[in-house]
């Protein structure tokens, strides 16, 4: 974070200060959980293909196939959500809600 932090209310300065992250967690939560789930449905033709590619040895290989394609789909939505409910969450946490912790007090307070 590029933006200096502001000074503890009680204590007077800014070391042990931190923002409390909460919709930050949320975003990556719920971008995560989205794009998992949006990856594993759109990974539709990567399970096909898994499942043409593991029919070589059949049932056993086209079971296999099909599971690896949705769920490598599934692991990168989960990272790629994750990354943008992150991010999203970050900003809201610093410009719209605004609540810091002092480490050192364990006061509570708007930047």
């Amino acid at each position: 974070m590029s933006e200096e932090l502001p000074k503890c209310p009680q204590c007077e300065i800014n070391t042990h200060v931190i923002l409390i992250n909460t919709a930050q967690k949320v975003g990556t939560v719920a971008g995560g959980v989205t794009g998992a789930t949006c990856g594993y449905f759109g990974a539709e033709g990567g399970a096909l293909a898994g499942a043409a590619i593991g029919s070589v040895v059949p049932v056993i290989g086209t079971g296999i196939g099909a599971m690896a394609g949705g769920l490598a789909g599934a692991v990168a939505g989960f990272f790629a959500g994750a990354a943008t409910g992150n991010a999203v969450g970050e900003k809201i946490d610093t410009h719209v809600i605004g609540r810091y912790r002092c480490n050192r007090c364990g006061v509570e307070f708007e930047g």
